[in-house]
C-alpha cells in the first residue's frame, strides 16, 4: 500500500492506493533488465540507445561500457565522447556514414570501425547494428541498437588478405624463376637430354629450399639446413663437405636465392671440379660481420680436383651466381677460377635477418 497526507479545510486527510501492481511491475522489469544484462555479457553484445528528438541523449548498457573500457558512470555518454573514442584513421569515415543513415531514409544501420579503449589503449574492432525509427515524416526519433568486438574475425581476415597477397607474389616469382630456368638450360646445350638433366636438376635445387621454407611457414630459414640440403646428394662418402659457421636465420628471398647458387656450385663441381675425382673436398663457410647493416661472409673453396681454367664463355649457372645471387643479395659475388679449385665469395647485407646460435 502506499498512502499521503494532504491537508483539508477541516484538518487533514489521508489518501491510500494499492500500489502492489505497480511494484510487482517494477520488480518484474528489474529482474528482466538484469536478466538481458546477463545474455548480453553472455554473447558479448553491448546494447545502446539513442533519442534522436533534441540532438543526441546516449542510454549503454553493462555490456557496452565493458567492450569499449568505459566506467558505470558513461551509461549517459555525449556523442562527442563516442566519435572521440573512434580510431583516428576511422573516425571521418564512422561519423559520415552514421549521419548520413540518420540524415536519409534508412532504417537499418551497419557500421564496422575501430575504437580505442579508453581503460587499457587498446584498438578494437567493432561492429555495431542499429534500427531507426522514425515520425510520421521520415524524422529520425530513435535508435536502438548492438555492438559486438569483432578485433579477433577481423585480425584474421587481415591475415587471410595478406597471405594471399605474398601467395601470389610467390607464385609469380616462382614461374618467373622456373621461366628462367627453363630458358638458360635450353641455351648452348648440345643435346635435349643434357638440357633436361640441367632442367630437373635446378627444379630439385628449388623444390628442395622450398621444403625448407614451408616447414618454417615461410618465415624465413636457417642458412645451415641449406648448405647441408645442397651438399647432402653429392656427399658421397661422407666427409667430402666440410661445413662451418654459425647459425643464421635468412629470409625466403635470400634463402631462395643462396640455395640456386649453392645448388650451381654443387653441380658445376660434380662435373668439372672438385667433386669429380674421388679425392676432391668442398669447404663451405660463412662468418657474421657486425652492423648496421649486418653483412654475411659466404665462402665456398674447392680443393684436390682437377687444375682449373677459367671457362670460355659464361653459362646459366655462372651467370646465376654472380648476377642474378648478386641482385638478389642486394650485396657482392665473385667467382674465381683459381688454378687450385674454384672459389666463390658471398658478401650480402642480411638487413634485419637474426643470428642464432652456434650450430
Amino acid at each position: 500500500m502506499e498512502g499521503r497526507v494532504f491537508p483539508l479545510p477541516e484538518g487533514l486527510g489521508v489518501a491510500v492506493r494499492d500500489v502492489t501492481d505497480r511494484r510487482r511491475a517494477e520488480s518484474e522489469l528489474k529482474r528482466r533488465e538484469a536478466e538481458l544484462a546477463h545474455v548480453q555479457r553472455i554473447a558479448g553484445v553491448g546494447g545502446l540507445e539513442v533519442d534522436l528528438r533534441d540532438g543526441f541523449s546516449n542510454r549503454r548498457s553493462p555490456e557496452y561500457l565493458r567492450l569499449h573500457g568505459l566506467p558505470p558512470d558513461a551509461a549517459n555518454e555525449s556523442h562527442e565522447a563516442w566519435v572521440g573514442r573512434i580510431h583516428p584513421d576511422d573516425r571521418v569515415r564512422a561519423e559520415r556514414d552514421f549521419r548520413a543513415a540518420l540524415e536519409g531514409d534508412a532504417r537499418r544501420y551497419e557500421a564496422e570501425y575501430r575504437i580505442i579503449r579508453p581503460s587499457d589503449g587498446q584498438v578494437r574492432w567493432i561492429a555495431a547494428a542499429a534500427e531507426i525509427e522514425r515520425d510520421a515524416r521520415g524524422k529520425a526519433i530513435r535508435l536502438i541498437g548492438a555492438h559486438r568486438d569483432v578485433t579477433e574475425r577481423a585480425l584474421a581476415q587481415e591475415r587471410q588478405r595478406l597471405l594471399i597477397n605474398e601467395l601470389n607474389h610467390r607464385v609469380k616469382n616462382t614461374l618467373a624463376t622456373v621461366q628462367s630456368i627453363a630458358s638458360q638450360s635450353l641455351r648452348g646445350v648440345r643435346t635435349t637430354e643434357e638440357a633436361a638433366a640441367a632442367f630437373e636438376e635446378r627444379l630439385m635445387a628449388l623444390s628442395r629450399a622450398h621444403n625448407v621454407l614451408t616447414r618454417e611457414n615461410w618465415a624465413g630459414a636457417n642458412l645451415r639446413e641449406l648448405v647441408e640440403g645442397a651438399a647432402t646428394p653429392y656427399d658421397a662418402p661422407p666427409g667430402r663437405f666440410r661445413i662451418e659457421g654459425r647459425n643464421i636465420r635468412l629470409k625466403p628471398q635470400t634463402a631462395l636465392a643462396l640455395a640456386m647458387a649453392l645448388q650451381e656450385l654443387a653441380t658445376n663441381a660434380v662435373k668439372y671440379g672438385a667433386l669429380s675425382t674421388p679425392s676432391g673436398t668442398v669447404e663451405v663457410s660463412w662468418t657474421l660481420g657486425s652492423g648496421p647493416p649486418r653483412t654475411l661472409h659466404l665462402r665456398w673453396a674447392e680443393s684436390g680436383g682437377p687444375a682449373v681454367r677459367p671457362p670460355e664463355r659464361r653459362g646459366f649457372g655462372s651467370r646465376l651466381i654472380e648476377r642474378s645471387l648478386a641482385a638478389d643479395l642486394d650485396g657482392d659475388v665473385r667467382l674465381i677460377f683459381d688454378p687450385g679449385g674454384v672459389v666463390c665469395t658471398v658478401d650480402a647485407r642480411l638487413g634485419d635477418e637474426r643470428s642464432g646460435a652456434f650450430a
